[in-house]
């Protein structure tokens, strides 16, 4: 390879790409102005979020306890909460309750109160309504009364357990489901039992929500009172209910602590803008001299494939490195400035939450961002080159973000860290690696640094070497941009049918298949784990959703059902290398299967649902286990993806495709994670 053409090719297209002003736009002006006009904005908003005083309606209140009220007679609160803003952030207005003594009469009354009660949250005239019963007042005082009893033990236990609130929301009419005396046959809306205090409100509304919480904080500040109140009553020290008091110490670094959060959102930006960024010029490289009709002299120059497509790709790379570190450097900026304004405004929670982003994580985000910048430039390159236009190739950014975003996204789950497992995960290990390099944890880094270091250069040589591929097919590079007509590219598809379907066809019968099986999963996850269960979804999966596709795509889109399939006369030497690849290789795939389970541990529900399966299996003969779980999924899976799919991917000499796409498609039928890579592997080495 001659790398002064790759300089010249280099050159050329850095300088075009500078006289853009769309891309300059993109690359350089909108990061510098994003990230403050986002600060402004915060800013503001941080001004109107302010918390407002809720309504609470308290309809018979003189029916609380007179030795510790809960309101005074100004209807404000009588007792200091332990927040005191509460007192300022509830509104109580009170009402009287005018049921009488009889049961019935009583019963009859709290329904009416409850449907007021809705009728006016609903109007929005309160936001909750308290109801406090005649009967709340004697039956607290029943519970001072001392009984040993068995029966008032088991009570009193089951009282703790219970909600003291009876919550209704305004729409709905759902007795307690604590209520352990409440008959089925009470009516709708009506409380039978319980302490006598009653809570209605609409918790679809946040005002009501917000009043609910604030309300239930009140109430334990109370019940903690009068707890109190009545120990002390009894002779008992109140600190008697809480016997334990825990000192904690945390060893964390004030630095390192800031840090930590840091470190999930800077590597999730960055990467995103490194490949936007690497996108957009890439499509004006690509497509968008398709379109001026320079391409063809570039193609024509002196300069190999490789040469103008490591030129293209330096191009390419230094827009996406720029992108991200401009981005980095004014979210930097940007939040150093906002969390010393919030800090200013009172916002200290938040600033010891956050703290100014650690300039030393700028450094390690470097470190990660250049491979990561090779990889998605090479990407985005490939990519491209399909398509026949500027407007075609925005079309492509959106799967490209898709297949990407989950890698990234998977280091924000809380309970992923860096091992073994994850360090082999392309993009996500080396985001790991990062995130441990910032925290501080050095060691824990260098003992996965090869792993990541491997994968992440497999993917770039990978990547690499596909845009290299786009860039020597003749007829990737050349196709004509023409209008889609759908009678005419059905009649296309009929009238160029081969032997065996082609490449594109063989991966979509792969993603109908894994559509397919992800929805037949789904429905299944709730049906009982029997025999009768397992043969007919085995029966189901394997035939309906795996071999069917392959089968109609296989009879409409060739000319040849059998060479389609890939179905040979056997031989006897195929049966006996059969036979002994079998002996072979079953030790491997035990041992590769118990690797696999060390690095990635099965869920104790997955063993559990594990051990029924293979308990339902024991208890069949072992003929019909054979079939459906042998037979009938050999044949199936055979002739789908080392038949149909691996034959299409075959086409025009993509051997290596073939193997690794068909290896994936197989992988991915099986349900277990584990198995999934286990059989991912044994197709790669059966290829």
């Amino acid at each position: 390879m001659n790398w002064s053409h790759v300089q010249l090719i280099f050159f050329r297209e850095l300088n075009d790409q500078l006289r853009d002003r769309r891309t300059l736009f993109t690359i350089t002006v909108l990061p510098l102005l994003l990230y403050p006009l986002l600060g402004t904005l915060m800013l503001q908003i941080a001004q109107f979020n302010q918390e407002h005083p809720v309504r609470v309606r308290v309809i018979g209140a003189e029916n609380w306890p007179s030795e510790l009220p809960l309101l005074n007679e100004n209807g404000q609160l009588a007792f200091e909460p332990s927040e005191p803003k509460l007192k300022n952030l509830v509104e109580f207005e009170t009402a009287p309750w005018l049921g009488t003594e009889n049961t019935g009469d009583s019963d009859a009354y709290l329904q009416q109160v409850k449907t007021a009660a809705r009728g006016e949250i609903k109007q929005d005239a309160v936001d909750v309504v308290l109801i406090v019963e005649p009967e709340f007042r004697q039956r607290l005082q029943a519970k001072v009364v001392p009984d040993s009893t068995p029966n008032a033990i088991k009570s009193a236990s089951a009282g703790e357990s219970d909600n003291s609130e009876q919550q209704e929301s305004a729409g709905t009419d759902a007795k307690n489901p604590a209520d352990k005396n409440a008959t089925p046959e009470a009516p709708q809306g009506i409380s039978t039992s319980g302490d006598g205090l009653h809570l209605v409100a609409n918790l679809a509304r946040d005002h009501s929500k917000i009043a609910q919480g604030r309300l239930d904080r009140l109430l334990a500040d109370w019940k903690a009172d009068w707890n109190s109140q009545q120990l002390v009553s009894a002779g008992v020290n109140p600190n008697l209910v809480a016997p334990l008091s825990l000192a904690e110490t945390d060893t964390a670094v004030a630095s390192v602590k800031k840090a930590v959060l840091w470190s999930k959102i800077l590597p999730f930006v960055m990467l995103i803008w490194a490949l936007t960024g690497a996108f957009y010029p890439a499509i004006d490289l690509c497509a968008g001299e398709k379109e001026r009709g320079t391409l063809e002299t570039l193609l024509s120059s002196p300069a190999r494939r490789r040469e103008i497509v490591w030129g293209k790709l330096l191009t390419i790379a230094v827009f996406s490195i720029g992108s991200a570190l401009l981005n980095l450097l004014s979210m930097h900026v940007t939040a150093g400035v906002v969390v010393k304004q919030l800090a200013a405004q009172g916002g200290a929670e938040l600033t010891a939450a956050l703290g100014p982003m650690p300039f030393h994580a700028l450094g390690w985000l470097i470190l990660l961002l250049l491979p990561m910048a090779a990889f998605f430039s090479a990407l985005a390159l490939a990519v491209a080159a399909l398509a026949r236009s500027t407007k075609e190739g925005q079309y492509y950014l959106m799967p490209l973000l898709l297949v990407t975003l989950p890698l990234v996204a998977l280091t924000m789950l809380p309970n992923l860290e860096l091992n073994l497992g994850t360090s082999v995960v392309p993009v996500t290990g080396a985001v790991f690696l990062v995130r441990a390099l910032i925290e501080g944890r050095y060691a824990e880094a260098a003992v996965h640094l090869p792993a990541v270091l491997l994968v992440t250069a497999m993917c770039c040589m990978l990547s690499l070497r596909w845009a290299i591929r786009q860039f020597e097919s003749e007829s990737v590079m050349f196709r004509e941009s023409e209008r889609w007509n759908f009678r005419l590219w059905m009649h296309q598809l009929w009238r160029d049918r081969g032997d065996t379907a082609s490449a594109p066809e063989a991966v979509m019968c792969g993603i109908i298949i894994m559509v397919a099986s992800f929805f037949v999963n789904m429905l299944a996850a709730g049906g009982e784990l029997n025999w009768n269960f397992i043969a007919k979804s085995t029966v189901a999966m394997q035939i309906a959703i795996m071999l069917a596709p392959s089968l109609l795509m296989a009879m409409f889109l060739t000319r040849s059902l059998r060479r389609a399939l890939r179905i040979h006369r056997v031989q006897p030497t195929h049966l006996a290398a059969a036979v002994f690849l079998g002996l072979a290789m079953h030790p491997s795939y035990l041992v590769l299967g118990e690797a696999i389970r060390s690095v990635y541990e099965v869920s104790p529900d997955t063993m559990l649902a594990m051990a029924q399966f293979q308990q339902q299996l024991f208890a069949q003969p072992l003929l019909a286990v054979l079939l459906v779980l042998a037979v009938l999924p050999a044949i199936c899976e055979e002739l789908t993806f080392r038949g149909f799919i691996f034959g299409g991917l075959l086409r025009n000499g993509g051997v290596v495709r073939a193997i690794v796409v068909s290896a994936l498609f197989f992988g991915y039928a099986h349900g277990v994670l584990q198995q999934s890579m286990a059989a991912c592997v044994m197709g790669l080495i059966l290829g």
